[in-house]
């Protein structure tokens, strides 16, 4: 399972704790939000960093604090869809609008 790019954060992570709760027997919560974060794609995973939190909200806190700095330019953001997301990355250059 993975996050779309249209879709939110918010929404992401609703959608696979219902189906995280389909699940027999029922995860530990620790397992749960490991694996959520091991889904992301790798600049939200990158950002995550060491970070842990303690429960499923934080995570999505955390991950909407990360969508609000996108949102407000304070990080370099690259689709991993996009065919030139690593060159970019590499070298720094910037696409042809």
């Amino acid at each position: 399972m993975v996050k779309k790019e249209s879709e939110t954060f918010k929404e992401y992570a609703q959608r696979w704790r219902d189906l995280a709760a389909q699940v027999a027997p029922p995860m530990v919560k620790r397992d749960m939000i490991t694996m959520m974060v091991d889904t992301l794609p790798l600049f939200y995973y990158e950002k995550l960093g060491g970070y842990m939190p303690s429960s499923f909200v934080d995570l999505v806190f955390a991950k909407e604090r990360i969508e609000v700095g996108l949102k407000r330019g304070k990080f370099d953001y690259v689709s991993s869809t996009s065919a030139n997301a690593w060159r970019i990355i590499a070298t720094g250059a910037k696409r042809k609008e």
